[in-house]
C-alpha cells in the first residue's frame, strides 16, 4: 500500500475550498453517476439517495470500483480520513445509475436507458447534473451519434451533462463520444503535481482533444492525474492495481486513479457547487460561467507548449464562476469557446473573448423535436443551397434528410417556448446505429510507467 499525501489538493486547485468557507458545499443538489455502481461508504453516508441497474446482474453495489471512486471525487466528505481526502462538493447527493459491468464495459443502449431514467426521475431526486466518466470511439460527426442525441435531450430538459474527453492524447481528434457533442461540458485532464498552486500544473499527456467535426473540445480542464478518492475493497480495480491503494492518517484506505474520468468528476462537483449557489442557472449558463472564468495554469515559458486547443478555455475556477454575473441563456445550438491571448490585452491583463460556434442538433434530436417545432417560421441558412428554392418549401413538403437539417437555421427557433417534457423517447429516431461498447476512459488506471 502506498503512503498518502497530506491532503487531496484537487478541490483547492479549482478553488472549491473557498466556496466551502462560504457555506456552499453542494447541499440539495444531486448528481447522477452513470458508471459501474456506487458502493456504500462512510464518506458518502446516506447521500446515495437512489440506485438503479441497467447493466448485468448486480452481485455487489459496485463490482468495478470505478463508479464509487467517481462518486467520492464528486461528493466525498472525508469522514473516514478526518478530512484528508474530500471531494469537490462534500454535501451533494449521488444517484447511482449503473450502466457498466465490473470491468467498465457496456452498451450504448444501456447508457441511453440510464439517461432516460434520470430524466424521468430528476424531479423526485432533485437531479441537476449527469456525470459520464466513460466513452466510445467517435466514428463520425455528432450529428449521427446516438449518445450525442441522448445528451442533447437531457440538456434541453435542464440537466447539465459532464463528459470525459478521453485518454488517447496527445494526438488530436481523439475525443470520445458523447464528449464530441457541442452541448456537453467536455473535460480534459491536468496534472496538479500534488500542489494547490496552478502555476506548476501541466496538461496531462493522455488528455484527448479535437473531434471529427473540427469542434473545439474539450471545453475546460481539471485535475485528473493521481486523484485519490474512495476505494471499494475487493473490486475489479482493487484486485488489478493493489499498488494504487493509499492509507490516510486515520488508517482508512483510499484509491488513486488517473484519467479524464477523474477530471470529469471534479467538474461535476464544481457544477453542484455552482447550482447550489445559483439554483436558477440553466445548463447553458452553467457551461458559459465555467468557461468564462477559467484560470491560467502552468509555465507559459516552458518548451514545448501543448496545443492551446487541448486545454479548451482553461483550468476551471469554480469560485470565480460563482462570483460572476450569470450570462443570458445562449441558444442550445451554440457551442461556446473562450479565446484568450494574443487576441487582446489591456494593462498587461489578457482579455477573454467569448465566441459562439454554430452547431446544429444531432439528427435524432432534431427528428424527435420535429413535432414540437412544426408550425414555427421556417428560416433557411442558405435560401438557394444546392439549387433548391428553400423558401418555397413548407414543413409538409420538406424531405428531412441531412441536407435539410444542415440548412435549417436553428438560431431562429425560440427554444424557451418548447415544452421539453413532450419529447417522447419512443419517438426519437435512433437510425440504424451500431450499438458499440462503451468503456471507462481511464488509461490503464494509472498503471503507465510514466506515473
Amino acid at each position: 500500500m502506498g503512503i498518502a499525501p497530506a491532503v487531496a489538493v484537487y478541490p483547492s486547485v479549482i478553488r472549491a475550498d473557498q466556496l466551502w468557507a462560504q457555506g456552499t458545499t453542494g447541499r440539495g443538489v444531486a448528481v447522477a453517476v452513470l458508471d459501474s455502481g456506487v458502493a456504500a461508504n462512510p464518506d458518502l453516508g446516506d447521500r446515495v439517495i437512489a440506485s438503479v441497474n441497467f447493466a448485468d446482474s448486480r452481485v455487489t453495489a459496485d463490482p468495478g470500483g470505478h463508479g464509487t471512486h467517481i462518486a467520492g471525487t464528486i461528493a466525498g466528505n472525508g469522514a473516514a480520513s478526518a478530512g484528508e481526502f474530500v471531494g469537490v462538493a462534500p454535501q451533494a447527493d449521488i444517484v447511482d445509475v449503473r450502466v457498466l459491468d465490473s470491468m467498465g464495459g457496456g452498451r450504448l443502449s444501456s447508457v441511453v436507458r440510464g439517461i432516460e431514467w434520470v430524466l424521468a426521475h430528476r424531479a423526485a431526486y432533485h437531479i441537476r447534473a449527469i456525470n459520464l466518466s466513460f466513452g466510445a470511439p467517435a466514428h463520425g460527426s455528432y450529428h449521427t451519434d446516438p449518445m450525442s442525441a441522448a445528451v442533447e435531450v437531457a440538456w434541453r430538459q435542464g440537466l447539465v451533462v459532464v463528459a470525459a474527453s478521453g485518454n488517447a492524447g496527445p494526438s488530436r481528434d481523439t475525443v470520445l463520444t458523447p464528449g464530441i457533442d457541442p452541448y456537453a461540458i467536455t473535460v480534459g485532464a491536468t496534472d496538479d503535481r500534488g500542489t494547490k498552486i496552478a502555476s506548476d500544473d501541466v496538461l496531462a499527456w493522455f488528455s484527448s482533444w479535437g473531434t471529427p467535426d473540427g469542434n473545439a473540445k474539450p471545453d475546460v480542464v481539471a485535475p485528473g492525474r493521481r486523484i485519490i478518492s474512495l476505494r471499494v475493497e475487493g473490486s475489479a480495480l482493487d484486485r488489478l492495481f493493489p499498488d494504487r491503494v493509499v492509507v490516510a492518517h486515520t488508517g482508512a484506505t483510499y484509491f488513486r486513479l488517473s484519467g479524464t474520468s477523474m477530471s470529469t468528476a471534479v467538474i461535476s462537483g464544481a457544477v453542484a457547487l455552482l447550482l447550489q449557489s445559483q439554483p436558477a442557472l440553466t445548463p447553458d449558463q452553467v457551461k458559459s460561467l465555467l468557461m468564462q472564468t477559467t484560470q491560467p495554469y502552468g509555465d507559459p515559458t516552458a518548451v514545448p507548449q501543448p496545443d492551446p486547443l487541448a486545454s479548451g478555455s482553461g483550468l476551471v475556477d469554480v469560485f470565480a464562476a460563482s462570483q460572476y454575473t450569470p450570462p443570458q441563456p445562449v441558444a442550445p445550438q451554440t457551442s461556446l469557446r473562450v479565446v484568450t491571448a494574443p487576441l487582446a490585452s489591456e494593462g498587461g491583463q489578457t482579455t477573454r473573448v467569448l465566441t459562439r460556434l454554430h452547431a446544429r442538433p444531432a439528427d435524432a434530436f432534431a427528428r424527435s423535436a420535429f413535432s414540437l417545432l412544426y408550425g414555427t417560421p421556417m428560416i433557411w441558412t442558405d435560401p438557394t443551397a444546392g439549387g433548391i428554392a428553400w423558401d418555397q418549401l413548407t414543413w409538409d413538403s420538406v424531405v428531412w434528410d441531412s441536407v435539410a437539417w444542415d440548412n435549417f437555421s436553428w438560431d431562429s427557433i425560440a427554444w424557451d417556448s418548447v415544452v421539453w417534457d413532450s419529447v417522447a423517447w419512443d419517438s426519437v429516431a435512433w437510425d440504424s446505429v451500431a450499438w458499440d461498447s462503451v468503456a471507462w476512459d481511464s488509461i490503464a488506471w494509472d498503471a503507465s510507467a510514466r506515473d
